[in-house]
């Protein structure tokens, strides 16, 4: 049986890579598992916010390389399941189980779907989760945009680029995204925001050819040819045992330490409860982990 890895770090997003660089650093024996694509959703964002800047996609690249050249050991497999075996963890994969002294989840987030009919069923048939990746297909069109928050606003603005209108929506009476997303949207002709508005249905048969909206006691429809929900995120954790404790939300609870409830078993990114959201506190939670389990080791 070969020996363990020192640290086993479970997700590629920058939470990950980092985390993953940081242990590399401290000298031990580190694998990353991932089953997707390295880089997670900062990929879809083409222009950072903050620092570090440039492209999500330049960013993770080049943190994948660097631990690439460090020495990490690549495991291409989804978590399945996290067990204790003695004084090991096991890491139940695709095709096999890997066996680590700690692990860090650096799983992520994915975005929430909105739920209201035809969302699914239009999947990439003009329902789009990436304004980056699919705004040229909009060219001269109009789309819409639903949510409030940081993210929502970015992909509206990116997609004033394309569209020829994005159609803003917003349940709330105000948004909650930083101001100076808020300040942006004023010199864009071309976004109309419609508050205290909530997304009925998405419309449509072979692709997308409206939403219908309720505000107040009024029902209307929305001509569009893309839909973009940008309504918050959910935790990537279902491989996570029943043990390590949750918020309401889903969302894993760790300690200051980042430390879970399951011994030797860490938790950093979009995936814990009290994560920032920022490309900062990706990276600054990503080392914070490493050393934990750097201490913990020791």
């Amino acid at each position: 049986m070969p020996e363990p890895y020192d640290v086993l770090v479970i997700g590629t997003g920058i939470t990950g890579l980092t985390a993953a660089r940081q242990a590399l650093r401290e000298g031990l024996v580190t694998a990353a598992m991932e089953s997707m694509f390295f880089g997670g959703l900062v990929t879809n964002i083409n222009d950072l916010d903050g620092e570090p800047g440039g492209s999500g996609s330049d960013v993770s690249a080049g943190l994948m390389m660097e631990i690439s050249q460090m020495g990490v050991k690549n495991i291409s497999e989804a978590a399945s399941a996290i067990t204790r075996d003695g004084d090991c963890l096991v890491v139940k994969g695709d095709a096999g189980s890997h066996r680590a002294r700690s692990v860090i989840i650096a799983s992520g987030a994915r975005l929430k779907h909105l739920g209201v009919p035809g969302e699914a069923e239009l999947e990439e048939k003009g329902v789009s989760r990436c304004a980056d990746c699919d705004g040229p297909f909009y060219q001269g069109k109009e789309v819409v945009v639903v949510g409030g928050g940081d993210s929502a606003l970015q992909e509206a603005l990116v997609l004033t680029e394309f569209a020829g209108r994005v159609h803003l929506v917003h349940r709330g009476e105000e948004f909650r995204a930083q101001q100076h997303l808020v300040d942006r949207l004023a010199g864009h002709s071309n976004i109309q925001v419609h508050m205290n508005t909530r997304v009925e249905a998405v419309l449509g048969s072979a692709a997308v050819s409206g939403v219908r909206v309720r505000a107040g006691d009024g029902v209307s429809e929305i001509a569009c040819a893309g839909f973009f929900a940008y309504v918050g995120l959910e935790p990537a954790n279902e491989f996570v045992p029943a043990e390590i404790a949750r918020d309401a939300a889903g969302f894993l609870q760790t300690d200051e330490g980042l430390q879970t409830a399951m011994p030797g078993v860490f938790a950093a990114g979009a995936v814990r409860f009290g994560y920032g959201g920022m490309l900062t506190h990706a990276i600054a939670e990503g080392e914070a982990a490493a050393k934990s389990a750097l201490a913990l080791l020791r």
